[in-house]
């Protein structure tokens, strides 16, 4: 043999050596992506011992997909995982599928591509869901580990019962994409998955009861990614007839909550049962969630809770309704086109949380003027798992927004900027929103009814505005008007408008009424007040905001404008007759509940004339008037009180004098008050 010969034998055999090094240690090297060009994959593993043949496995599955029936062209696929057996003559490939259109990776169970080696040396490929591939799987090695269930179960017939009342199984608003349902393959047998879902979005998402129930198993030991290994909890449900079982597969290591690591132990549907992982059977995070009925349910060898699964409801899918149980079904667009139906990739769930977030605002207090810019807001947080966010809200022209947040914690101390956050001078209410470790927002709470008075600009560009006022109080008088006077800041801008805001004295129910805006003010600044349907007292608000043609604003506030509706009391001493003097001076006394005696008026009826106006406004101080008389005179004397409101009250007092004779029976109705 020549020496070039054997120079060429050697290095063919070290070509052929490599290649078995690639073979056996990056199979999926030769063609990740067996739809499309190559793309990077998350998990690959070739197990056993390949042989040479091994070289021509990637193209074999490519070729098998490509020939394959129209439900495999839905998606690309990449190869996930190979697991060659002991004998090298067969192989099973996981499929992780992609969406063809975005190219996002679904987390969901793979499907399989079995793999026998002929004696050709070339690999024959069978995909699942062909009819050989039964009878091939049931000879392959590790054929098991390559299942949701259990080859050697004794399969029930399939059932036509529907189990409704389940809910989403994530956080309530929260959406999610349907990546496997009625086309599930994953089973064995398969159709014990028709009626299985699996949910993913890219991430260990919580998880929460779709229905309540008790927990019957959990296993949350298996760590994460372990395809070898399946985490799962099961909720054992006792409301329906037979028993039925929730089924939660794939879940993440240590993510079952402690109050929950105990058979029997209660679960509240909304209740956080554990976080999602691609433990066992899986491709990628996903949820596997499916409901078995007690005639199938079973205890795999593979340590989990498994069945038939049955056809159930979700009263938060409006799609593929059910009337009787009053939910709909999660199907995708392909599926539908094979199973019927309509379908669609992403579900938002209505899953309301067992235990929602709560928490509450210790400072500031209600009924406060804020004029300083940064408003530190304090209080609480609390949630039975944990809280991830606190939110500090405002409301203004009826919109919430965010103005400040802490990113956890079970207090907070978070301090704002009111001009930074864009709200104008004037009434605004505070509130606090609290989100848990689901993703349950909590409702707005312990809402805070505040007013801004914060210069945001220049100091003294704002203009001035003040009520005004009878004797310091401001009064809603009964004519229902509220005023108002301005003043232009340094900037010498006119003032443009005045707008005015009352509150009622119930901070936890009354709300912001706005009064209106005054663009005039030709004849004062003023707003209208719709006194019948208000109580009376001393604890209003009222406020008033002036803006000026730059759109600069000033604040005053009032948070005891009073609403006066009873009369004011007067009470005038009675004169002895016959009088017989020439001056008669009359005394009384006067007072009003709420506000003041804002003046008198004395009116006089002399022997039957009529009553003549004798003081039309009289101090509210004053309490005697000097009146002459003469001989022969029978004097009436009528006293009106005017409160600082504009009530009203009179009282009267009869003499005569010397001289004076009475008509019959008259005297008796004078003295007795009567006209």
């Amino acid at each position: 043999m020549s020496k070039t010969l054997k120079v060429g034998i050697v290095l063919l055999v070290v070509l052929c050596l490599l290649l078995v090094a690639v073979v056996v240690f990056d199979l999926p090297a030769l063609g990740m992506s067996l739809n499309e060009p190559t793309q990077s994959n998350e998990s690959v593993e070739v197990a056993g011992t390949p042989e040479p043949g091994d070289k021509d496995l990637t193209e074999a599955v490519s070729k098998a997909l490509n020939d394959a029936s129209d439900d495999w062209q839905q998606h690309n696929y990449q190869i996930d995982h190979i697991q060659v057996q002991d004998d090298g003559k067969m192989a099973m490939v996981w499929l992780a599928a992609t969406d063809p259109e975005t190219g996002e990776f679904l987390g969901r169970e793979p499907e399989l591509a079995i793999a026998a080696l002929g004696s050709d040396d070339n690999w024959h490929v069978v995909l699942n869901g062909e009819d050989a591939f039964a009878n091939t799987l049931s000879s392959y090695q590790y054929a098991d580990k390559c299942i949701e269930g259990d080859l050697d179960i004794e399969a029930a017939p399939k059932s036509t019962d529907v189990y409704g009342g389940y809910y989403l199984p994530w956080a309530e608003g929260l959406k999610k994409r349907l990546t496997w349902s009625v086309s599930h393959t994953s089973c064995y047998p398969i159709y014990y998955c028709t009626h299985a879902f699996d949910f993913a979005d890219g991430t260990m998402f919580p998880i929460v009861a779709a229905k309540g129930g008790t927990v019957y198993h959990w296993k949350d030991t298996c760590a994460n990614g372990d395809s070898s290994c399946t985490n799962s909890i099961t909720i054992q449900d006792r409301s329906t007839t037979p028993w039925t079982y929730q089924i939660y597969m794939h879940i993440a290591q240590g993510s079952v909550p402690d109050n929950l690591r105990e058979v029997g132990a209660t679960v509240l549907q909304g209740q956080y049962i554990a976080d999602v992982d691609d433990t066992g059977y899986s491709t990628g995070h996903h949820l596997h969630f499916m409901v078995v009925a007690q005639d199938t349910m079973y205890m795999s060898t593979k340590g989990y809770v498994f069945g038939m699964a049955v056809d159930i409801t979700f009263r938060d899918v409006t799609i593929n309704w059910d009337e009787e149980t009053q939910g709909g079904r999660p199907r995708l667009a392909y599926e539908a086109e094979t199973y019927g139906g309509v379908g669609t990739t992403y579900y938002t769930s209505g899953n309301a949380p067992a235990n929602p977030p709560t928490g509450g605002i210790s400072t500031p207090m209600d009924k406060k003027v804020i004029s300083d810019s940064n408003l530190t807001v304090t209080g609480w947080a609390k949630d039975d798992v944990g809280v991830t966010k606190i939110e500090i809200l405002a409301n203004f022209n009826d919109e919430w927004i965010q103005i400040g947040e802490q990113e956890d914690g079970t207090s907070f101390s978070v301090t704002v900027d009111l001009c930074d956050a864009g709200i104008p001078d004037g009434p605004f209410e505070l509130g606090l929103r609290v989100w848990d470790y689901e993703g349950n927002p909590s409702s707005i709470l312990t809402v805070r009814e505040l007013v801004k008075d914060v210069e945001c600009g220049t100091s003294g560009t704002d203009p001035t505005v003040t009520f005004i006022r009878n004797s310091g109080d401001l009064i809603l008088k009964n004519g229902g008007l509220v005023s108002a006077n301005t003043k232009v800041g340094s900037t010498g801008s006119a003032v443009t408008s005045v707008e005015f805001w009352f509150h009622g004295p119930n901070w936890n129910g009354d709300e912001w009424v706005n009064l209106g805006l005054d663009a005039d003010g030709s004849n004062g600044w003023q707003a209208v007040v719709n006194l019948p349907g208000l109580s009376e007292g001393s604890d209003y608000t009222v406020v008033a905001v002036a803006t000026d043609a730059i759109g600069n604003q000033d604040v005053t506030a009032s948070f005891i404008a009073i609403v006066d509706k009873t009369s004011p009391v007067v009470v005038i001493d009675p004169v002895t007759s016959p009088f017989t003097g020439s001056t008669v001076t009359l005394n009384w006394t006067g007072s009003d509940a709420l506000t003041s005696i804002d003046h008198y008026a004395l009116w006089v009826d002399d022997n039957g004339s009529g009553y003549q106006m004798v003081e039309s406004s009289l101090s509210g101080s004053v309490d005697s008037y000097q009146y002459d008389v003469s001989d022969e005179q029978l004097l009436i004397f009528k006293l009106v009180a005017y409160d600082a409101a504009g009530n009203t009250s009179s009282t009267r007092t009869s003499l005569y004098t010397t001289g004076y004779e009475f008509p019959n029976a008259y005297m008796f109705s004078v003295f007795m008050g009567d006209d």
